[in-house]
């Protein structure tokens, strides 16, 4: 009962925030515009969100080297499934299954392995607050504000994420700087329990000790902070240009500001972040740069086909080379992997 009145929960604040979306829009009008779209800013997005996934698997591998060698088509293919997995499935699953796959392929600590993507995440957040920070202190965003307590919602939205951000890498400092200690104290705090939730306790956090001890390599952190520069880039770029493609003129250093809104926004658990995504949009271009109410539904429409229309593809293709399907991906994510189960098909293991 309860994961069903979630999942009602669920999908009534979708449908809410698609007819908060939809609801000024004349539904032609945005036809119109979405026809109009200019076809070279639609390709140079298209483009920029390839280049996001490379610099993604380039990143991970970083942050994965000292846990062990990890070729970059695996972990490519990792990459897109759990993206497109976030985009079809609910709850987020693609942040679990994406090691677990990795880990299996390359022979990894799974737990290890999905410590690097708490990791990850910290990473993302603390990026785009910096950029949005240095963008519109050092630059000018040619804000036209209409709802400056909106902006005003979004930066202390972005203020908390960071305070968050942080305090995670804390954690994950101390767990590597200190993972003998802290499994110590671990063991010490779970001797009341039954052994065997002992034993996982202390394992899981040894595990996680090893997936964030990059942050005790200087020259492997460094180089993931890089590409995490890139991968922020790559999706402003993908904002910018397809806005572009429609029309709608802001400066490339506006375009993190509508992704703080578009975080922030995100942070709903809508399947695919549907309606939470397109509301974060119009919201961003119209509060901050006075665009035309269809001209703007039409460009969160594209923008958030853009996001997840390509990866998907991919993903259903990659799923059918790893012999699985969006089902038995559900059910992993769900019940996590049998001990010893079967390897992947024979052919996943290329590349």
């Amino acid at each position: 009962m309860t994961g069903y009145l979630k999942h009602t929960l669920i999908l009534l604040v979708t449908v809410a925030l698609l007819a908060v979306f939809l609801r000024q829009a004349d539904l032609a009008a945005v036809g119109r515009e979405l026809a109009r779209a200019q076809p070279g800013g639609v390709l140079l997005a298209l483009l920029a969100s390839v280049a996001t996934f490379v610099f993604r698997t380039i990143r991970w591998q970083y942050l994965l080297q000292p846990t062990g060698r990890v070729p970059f088509a695996p972990a490519l293919r990792a990459t897109i499934i759990g993206f497109g997995a976030n985009a079809m499935l609910p709850g987020r699953v693609g942040e679990v299954i994406r090691p677990y796959l990795l880990a299996r392929k390359v022979n990894l600590d799974p737990t290890a392995t999905f410590a690097t993507i708490v990791l990850e995440r910290a990473l993302d957040i603390i990026t785009l607050l910096v950029l949005f920070a240095l963008t519109v202190a050092l630059l000018d965003p040619r804000f036209a504000v209409n709802d400056g307590k909106m902006l005003q919602a979004v930066q202390f939205g972005g203020l908390m994420a960071s305070l968050a951000a942080l305090g995670g890498l804390g954690v994950a400092f101390l767990f590597a700087g200190h993972a003998e200690r802290v499994s110590l104290v671990t063991e010490r705090l779970t001797r009341r329990l039954p052994a065997r939730l002992s034993r996982l306790a202390v394992a899981v956090v040894g595990a996680f000790g090893k997936g964030f001890a990059v942050l005790r390599s200087p020259s492997a952190l460094g180089l993931a902070l890089v590409h995490s520069l890139g991968v922020w880039l790559s999706i402003g770029l993908t904002t910018w240009a397809m806005a572009r493609a429609f029309g709608l003129d802001f400066p490339f250093a506006g375009t993190f500001t509508v992704l703080m809104f578009l975080a922030v926004g995100v942070s709903v658990p809508t399947p695919g972040g549907v309606g939470a995504f397109h509301e974060s949009v119009r919201l961003a271009m119209t509060s901050l740069y006075a665009a035309d109410n269809d001209r703007a539904v039409a460009y969160a429409v594209a923008l958030h086909a853009m996001s997840i229309i390509p990866v998907s593809l991919l993903t259903l293709y990659f799923v059918a080379r790893e012999g699985l399907t969006l089902r038995r991906i559900e059910d992993i994510t769900r019940t996590g992997a049998p001990p010893g189960a079967a390897p992947l098909a024979e052919g996943s293991q290329a590349g």
